[in-house]
């Protein structure tokens, strides 16, 4: 078989599951979607009852029969979204959105009219006045239509408000990233060309440092890497920053205590890291120690960082801090859920960072 034809099968299944992934509608297919289904129907019949005003402790037959009934529409009704969702995810909002309303319609329209003459045969009838099967399921259709059409809107606006978070949440690394370029840059440019005429060996390390460094910016905005992985671009910074700051840069690190495996948003430690030499290290005379140290506790993993701060009158802007860490902070929440937290607490010689978040394993 052509590998080019492999490689193009691989990438429209590619595009058509990003596709789905992004379709506003829910994938109805999954166990968890047809659980909230169940129960959602069932609230549903019983609110249908209750409007009926009749004596609640004298309908448990209506209730009943009601129940099997709204069950009926919603689980057909969801497999008929799923069945066709493949389809669907590929067409328009606007279209898909008026096919899915059509379907749901007229599947409740099948499933009550069939209803309805189940029951005419067995010479049961809702209420105290006889319906006819023509009646019945315009009743059914027009309520199926209004609750389907808040449904729809509801899952349009949820899906608007996901993407609205993740477009934040790239804008927040695009930052994150871009900060790393400017004054370390050309600092780093500046120490390499000094070391090409003397120490050769020790300006090709740090060209590789910084082009693993640049590497990791230009990867996907959303990337889950390996903590050791993000550990180790951390190195690649301190050798570099160690080459310009000499003695005043000391390195404390004890991460033993926490799996290396472990889950965690690319360009996390990095910008603490770097915050720490930068508003720390960078502005004392004689420099210090930026020290860092995981642990674990049941399932959550916390990793402390502390750096030495000069004098108020000798520090630096804390704006771009403050950013970095607003950036990283929701970072954490939107990647890892409300487990992962970031918390700054600054005394009057030392600035510390915590950082806390769930072990997940990650897959590189």
């Amino acid at each position: 078989m052509d590998p080019n034809c492999n490689h193009m099968n691989e990438e429209k299944t590619l595009k058509s599951s990003v596709s789905e992934d992004n379709f506003f509608l829910p994938n109805f297919c999954e166990v968890h979607s047809v659980f909230v289904l169940c129960i959602g129907a069932e609230l549903i019949a019983i609110m249908l009852i209750l409007a009926t005003g009749d004596v609640l402790w004298a309908s448990w037959d209506e209730l009943g029969l009601l129940s099997v009934l709204v069950q009926w529409i919603v689980f057909a009704s969801a497999g008929m979204l799923c069945l066709s969702r493949h389809s669907l995810a590929k067409l328009s909002v606007p279209v898909a959105a008026f096919l899915a309303y059509g379907l749901i319609i007229l599947t409740t329209a099948v499933f009550s009219g069939f209803g309805q003459y189940l029951l005419i045969k067995i010479n049961y009838q809702w209420g105290t006045s006889p319906q006819t099967i023509g009646d019945f399921v315009i009743r059914c259709v027009l309520i199926s239509g209004i609750i389907t059409f808040m449904a729809l809107r509801y899952f349009y606006v949820q899906q608007q408000w996901k993407r609205k978070i993740e477009l934040e949440s790239q804008a927040r690394v695009e930052a994150l990233q871009s900060r790393i370029r400017p004054h370390f840059l050309f600092n780093s440019m500046n120490i390499i060309a000094s070391l090409i005429p003397s120490k050769p060996k020790l300006a090709e390390q740090a060209v590789e440092d910084l082009s693993e460094i640049f590497r990791a910016t230009l990867r996907d905005r959303g990337s889950m890497v390996s903590l050791a992985e993000e550990w180790h671009l951390c190195r690649n910074y301190l050798r570099i920053e160690g080459l310009r700051l000499g003695n005043r840069l000391t390195i404390e690190e004890d991460l033993s205590a926490v799996p290396q495996d472990a889950a965690i948003p690319m360009l996390t430690l990095q910008p603490l890291v770097e915050n720490a030499v930068y508003h720390g290290i960078q502005s004392l005379e004689k420099g210090g120690t930026i020290k860092i140290r995981g642990i674990m506790k049941e399932n959550l993993i916390s990793i402390y960082l502390s750096n030495p701060v000069p004098p108020p009158s000798q520090a630096r802007s804390q704006q771009g801090n403050r950013i970095a860490m607003a950036n990283i902070a929701h970072r954490l929440n939107l990647l890892l859920g409300s487990h992962a937290k970031l918390k700054v607490t600054v005394t009057q010689h030392e600035y510390e960072v915590l950082l806390t978040f769930p072990y997940l394993r990650s897959e590189t």
